[in-house]
């Protein structure tokens, strides 16, 4: 008799997980959505305006590690955690490699490097990673540039202690500003052989139309998923029109340079290893046969790489030195484990604390709580859901990074969990953290950028101490536009 009833037990529990699993045509199911679809708008509606990864990180603990959601007539798969992410974008990396079409990018800007696919994408990636280590030389000559541009952020900053004339070799600045120059003039350098004056207005006005961009991107960013709003009265409509008008000002800004070195003839010259004057070299090579190469195409791998590698890099050092205000104990702790080793990206083993630090900085700013949206190429199954081909993939790493089963009391600032308890970092806990991203689409610049924040961090604890300005007011919310920034904010800077 009990063997009969566990039989049916058995039977009853198989029906309805079977029911629960496939569709009516035998197929697996999609992955659960949450309540509130409405026509239209799909799941829009249900967004926080600046807190959307909030929204995200709620329903992933409703629904699971994989669900979908429906963005205007747009199909949108979520993935959060460390499993499923590495399943999707490690094990299957080729597949989740696509990126799905973004009307507003596509269509003002055109497609470059990072938001396109395919070979063509795929090769188009590969050379252009091969320019930027020809370029830098290796990383040691990149450290010759940081450092470099250290040297001269410290003249910056002990002018302006001259200039205020606040006592104690003291001064406040916004430091995010100020750490512009340094990430801005190595970009500059790398891709245009060029750098500017630390404080220089011409430098600080022609890459305006960054903040410009951010400030359009967030305005129109409904129509990625609800591109007919750009037809009707509104903020869609005009905003639409300001950024096609912003893409062509700024294209046509590098087109000119382009063409200048064209009127010039200065990119033949083989000292003149830049990425432009690189480039321009390869389209020669290339001829009519050259599809891949083209100015076009160059100008908007420029104006990718300057929006890429300057916003995200200096919210970063903006959310660094804001932790440092918070936690004192820390900023002095790391100042004491920097004393005696070299700043130099080549020994950073030598100084687990610091990158610890910065592990934990890029962990909880979080800047990028969804990375870039993929698409897969082929219909697949995670965690025993149907993924259709095509769909628009998120990842969601707010909640990845917020997972208490990693990262214990995950809204505390602990530098030391990245830490072995032998003292020095931990690999497992470091390759958990995840700040450029997973797979083949991760960021391009990503060692550029650890070095930069290695030397930029380590470099202005040992040589200065951070405080709050009294008549300021500080906060650790995130709220989120095109990324999560902490709001701006003035630092006092007191030389050792």
């Amino acid at each position: 008799m009990l063997l009969l009833v566990f039989i049916t037990g058995a039977w009853v529990l198989w029906q309805l997980l079977v029911r629960c699993s496939v569709d009516g045509k035998g197929r697996l199911r999609l992955p659960p959505s949450p309540s509130g679809w409405v026509p239209v708008l799909g799941h829009l509606w249900r967004l926080s305006p600046t807190q959307p990864f909030l929204t995200l990180d709620k329903w992933a603990k409703e629904l699971g590690d994989v669900f979908t959601l429906h963005f205007g007539s747009e199909q949108v798969i979520v993935l959060s955690r460390q499993r499923v992410l590495r399943e999707a974008f490690v094990k299957d990396g080729e597949n989740f490699s696509g990126r799905p079409t973004l009307f507003v990018h596509e269509s003002c800007w055109g497609k470059g490097s990072v938001i396109s696919d395919g070979p063509r994408n795929a090769f188009l990636r590969r050379h252009l990673l091969t320019l930027l280590r020809a370029r830098s030389r290796g990383i040691d000559s990149v450290q010759d540039m940081v450092t470099e541009e250290i040297g001269r952020m410290d003249v910056y900053i002990e002018g302006l202690m001259r200039e205020q004339s606040l006592g104690g070799n003291m001064a406040e600045l916004c430091l995010e500003d100020t750490v512009f120059y340094v990430v801005g003039n190595v970009l500059t350098r790398l891709v245009l052989g060029r750098s500017y004056p630390h404080g220089s207005v011409e430098f600080r006005e022609t890459a305006g139309w960054l903040d410009d961009t951010t400030r359009l991107m967030e305005q129109t960013k409904a129509l990625t998923f609800l591109p007919w709003l750009r037809l009707l009265p509104g903020a869609g409509r005009s905003g639409y029109r300001q950024m096609k008008e912003q893409a062509t000002k700024v294209q046509s800004m590098m087109r000119a340079d382009i063409q200048q070195r064209r009127r010039t003839g200065e990119y033949r010259d083989l000292q003149k290893n830049d990425l432009t004057s690189a480039f321009l070299r390869q389209i020669d090579e290339a001829g009519e046969n050259g599809d891949l190469f083209s100015e076009e195409v160059l100008v908007r791998l420029i104006t990718e790489m300057f929006f890429a590698g300057i916003q995200t890099e200096c919210n970063t050092f903006g959310w660094a030195f804001l932790f440092f205000l918070f936690n004192p104990d820390v900023q002095q702790e790391c100042r004491e484990h920097i004393q005696e080793a070299p700043l130099l990206w080549a020994e950073k083993q030598r100084l687990p604390y610091l990158e610890a630090t910065i592990a934990e900085i890029q962990r909880l700013a979080n800047i990028a709580p969804f990375s870039m949206p993929h698409r897969n190429f082929r219909e697949t199954t995670l965690d025993g859901y149907r993924i259709p081909a095509g769909s628009t993939i998120f990842m969601n790493l707010y909640t990845t990074l917020m997972d208490p089963s990693v990262f214990e009391h995950p809204s505390q600032f602990r530098p030391a969990r990245f830490l072995s308890s032998s003292g020095g970092l931990d690999r497992a806990m470091m390759a958990a953290a995840l700040p450029y991203g997973l797979g083949s689409r991760m960021c391009m610049g990503e060692t550029i950028a650890r070095l930069e924040l290695f030397s930029v961090i380590g470099h202005l604890l040992r040589r200065y101490s951070f405080e709050k300005v009294p008549s300021e007011t500080y906060s650790l919310e995130q709220r989120m536009e095109l990324t999560i920034h902490p709001q701006k904010y003035c630092i006092r800077v007191r030389k050792l």
